[in-house]
């Protein structure tokens, strides 16, 4: 997690995320990057095109102006030894987040995400968010507008009781290692029957003695509705970070998974990191 790719569009919500990006890099002597994207608007003739491309330049040297004094704060703000550039690109969002990822080897991505609102830049933000999620196999850190300052002191992580969920704790220790962070892994059950509820004793103490020198606690909550239930459980313990570990094994799992990070990514108030199984395979 020491080299980080921060979309932003200068939106408060997009504000918020560099600060948590700053934050982390600040932490781990890593390096951000600061990435902003344009479109291209389509032209049917060639003075439109001339005149789309005069708009295009205006508006790169603009957001060049903002990077820059973007990065000249928060390297002023958060002190250590870290780096901080910016990029503006004409491109797609997603695949322009996703060839920086491929190409460049960025290792965590830091974006901002809806928050709550159902404004329409709300909406827009988080459907980008989710395109970068779907795009990206490195972890996406999302920052809502209404979340707190930079602070991870207290990481909350989703399992749904599988094996890869080891991996996931590897990952969510490793952040907490960086900020001195409490882990504790949370499973929403939402059967509420004598199966259901042996199988995550037994998976909880599977997991307490993995990472026992960690001190890693498991907690089941039994709700009917999962996002739900972590929503109340996160705002009961005063989790500053949810961690969750996007499956890949089937269709049914992958479309619970995703259904789930969907609602998240549009409703959530607490800053969320998503990674993804894919990894795993290929350590």
């Amino acid at each position: 997690m020491k080299k980080i790719l921060c979309p932003t569009d200068f939106s408060k919500t997009a504000t918020k995320a560099m600060e948590y990006a700053a934050f982390l890099a600040s932490q781990s002597r890593g390096h951000v990057t600061l990435l902003h994207v344009t479109h291209l608007p389509l032209a049917e003739t060639a003075e439109a095109a001339l005149a789309a491309s005069e708009v295009v330049g205006e508006i790169h040297r603009d957001a060049i102006d903002k990077l820059n004094a973007a990065c000249h704060y928060l390297q002023g703000k958060y002190a250590g030894t870290w780096e901080c550039n910016y990029e503006v690109k004409t491109a797609f969002l997603a695949d322009a987040v996703r060839d920086f990822v491929v190409h460049e080897g960025y290792d965590m991505v830091v974006v901002g995400s809806t928050g709550g609102g159902n404004t329409l830049e709300e909406i827009l933000i988080g459907s980008n968010t989710l395109a970068i999620i779907e795009n990206v196999a490195c972890p996406v850190l999302m920052i809502p507008t209404e979340a707190h300052g930079p602070r991870i002191q207290r990481i909350a992580y989703a399992s749904d009781l599988q094996e890869a969920d080891t991996y996931g704790l590897q990952q969510a220790l490793l952040l907490a290692g960086l900020t001195k962070a409490e882990v504790e892994v949370v499973h929403i059950d939402t059967k509420n029957d004598t199966k259901s509820q042996e199988k995550a004793a037994a998976f909880g103490k599977q997991i307490e003695a993995t990472f026992a020198a960690q001190n890693v606690h498991f907690n089941e909550i039994i709700h009917p509705d999962e996002e739900v239930g972590l929503k109340d459980y996160l705002r009961k313990t005063n989790a500053d970070l949810l961690v969750i570990l996007k499956k890949h094994r089937g269709f049914f799992s992958n479309l619970f998974h995703s259904s789930l990070t969907e609602k998240l990514t549009y409703h959530s108030k607490f800053p969320m990191l998503v990674l993804d199984e894919r990894v795993q395979q290929h350590l």
